[in-house]
């Protein structure tokens, strides 16, 4: 297998790999199991649609990688090959990791029982239905917060 195949295979493991973190509000981080959490009470004012979308940085770095590999092996001028290689390969993989872990979620409008209002984005799950109206419970870690119905 040659150069470019292997960085052609590292590429797409890394941008397939691009986000990892789940916003389910079923799902806990191990690293938050045991722990202390807050908890909030409020009532659910709107549920928005919304997407959040993949990480374009870690894209963009394997992009630019493998673009610079590949343009680098012009025999004529190597070296502006391979920047402009990194440059397009940068952008596709921008794109590209923008788009490949692309994630259904809500943003939910919520009055808590302060008065305060806030806004949480989290994944669209059929394990906890959601509706507008609905008493909800946020659950704050130091990393994020889920809401559940209460």
């Amino acid at each position: 297998m040659n150069r470019k195949s292997l960085n052609f295979i590292f590429f797409i493991f890394l941008v397939s790999g691009c986000s990892l973190t789940s916003y389910q509000p079923g799902i806990v981080e191990s690293s938050d199991a045991g722990k202390i959490q807050s908890v909030l009470l409020g009532t659910l004012l709107k549920i928005d649609e919304v997407v959040i979308e993949g990480n374009r940085d870690l894209g963009a770095t394997a992009g630019a990688t493998v673009g610079a590999d590949l343009g680098s092996d012009n025999d004529k001028a190597p070296v502006a090959a391979g920047v402009i290689g990194a440059l397009i390969g940068s952008a596709i993989g921008s794109e590209v990791g923008a788009n490949i872990n692309k994630v259904n979620a809500l943003e939910l409008t919520i009055e808590l029982d302060s008065g305060r209002l806030i806004s949480i984005v989290q994944e669209a799950s059929s394990e906890f239905a959601l509706i507008e109206g609905q008493r909800v419970k946020i659950t704050k870690t130091s990393n994020r917060s889920r809401v559940s119905p209460f």
